[in-house]
């Protein structure tokens, strides 16, 4: 992985095997992003976790508060940045699916940045890792729908207090539902696939402000508040799951009295459940 130490912005440094902070480049249909990384000290090739940024774009600024959770984890940790101005709600929090009310090719999606990334560090480390997929807010939005519509091979995907879901119903029209779409995208299948993905809802309780919350007729009939739309999605897939007698692999898991920020839900006791699951219990404090 071509790395650079991000002490000066002016004078990056390409290294091997980066420790501590790194920055490189990823690209997709010739367009290229600003990825920041953090190595923690000791990691030895595990998994890697890529985290999405919320609406602030501020990719440095999460990798930044992310540090104490990679090192947690042990977990190589990115953060691609989609900027504001190549990349607007449509593109970002709605992955690019749709402009200007069509459906665009899957090579145009903004999802499609993922496989590049992978493979640029892959090619880095010498060997392919096993990967985690998670977004705060806004990167919330857009993880919930790369879940809904872009099969990958994440072991888990954490959606960490997200403003609006894609709602596993053909009731709900695009972006907050299936509705809208072509048979390919909202049939049967397709909605059985996404209650099969690895998805968790890591929620904060408190998480109640309306403060930079979507309001507009379809985003407040998934819920008035945050915790709800999220709690609400979660029963949407249950109830669907078991009425089709498919299977539910959705988890949910809540930082009690926590709201929306996302470093206290990074410290808080229950964030290890909600990132690894079950193997959360083989791991102790670091």
């Amino acid at each position: 992985m071509a790395a650079a130490q991000d002490a000066s912005d002016s004078n990056k440094v390409t290294v091997a095997e980066a420790q501590g902070d790194f920055q490189f480049e990823c690209s997709h249909a010739d367009r290229a992003i600003q990825v920041f990384g953090y190595r923690p000290p000791g990691y030895e090739g595990g998994s890697l976790l890529v985290l999405f940024h919320g609406a602030s774009r501020n990719a440095r600024g999460y990798r930044d508060g992310a540090r104490k959770l990679a090192d947690k984890l042990g977990m190589l940790l990115v953060v691609p940045e989609f900027d504001r101005v190549r990349f607007d709600v449509e593109a970002y929090q709605e992955g690019g699916i749709m402009k200007q009310g069509k459906v665009q090719p899957p090579s145009a999606w903004t999802f499609s940045y993922l496989q590049p990334l992978l493979d640029e560090v892959n090619r880095g480390e010498g060997k392919e890792l096993p990967y985690y997929l998670a977004g705060h807010s806004a990167g919330a939005q857009f993880l919930v729908r790369m879940a809904a519509f872009y099969p990958n091979k994440a072991r888990r995907m954490i959606l960490v207090n997200p403003g609006s879901l894609a709602f596993p119903s053909r009731e709900q029209r695009y972006p907050y539902g299936f509705g809208g779409l072509p048979e390919t995208m909202a049939s049967d299948a397709a909605l059985r696939r996404y209650l099969e993905a690895p998805v968790v809802f890591y929620l904060g309780t408190g998480d109640v402000t309306r403060k930079s919350l979507d309001t507009g007729k379809q985003p407040m009939k998934q819920g008035p508040t945050r915790i709800e739309r999220g709690r609400n999605c979660y029963n949407s897939g249950k109830e669907l799951a078991e009425k089709q007698r498919w299977n539910f692999a959705w988890e949910r898991v809540e930082a009690e009295g926590l709201d929306h920020a996302s470093g206290p839900m990074w410290d808080h006791q229950n964030c290890r459940r909600a990132v690894l699951g079950k193997a959360a219990a083989d791991f102790t404090d670091k």
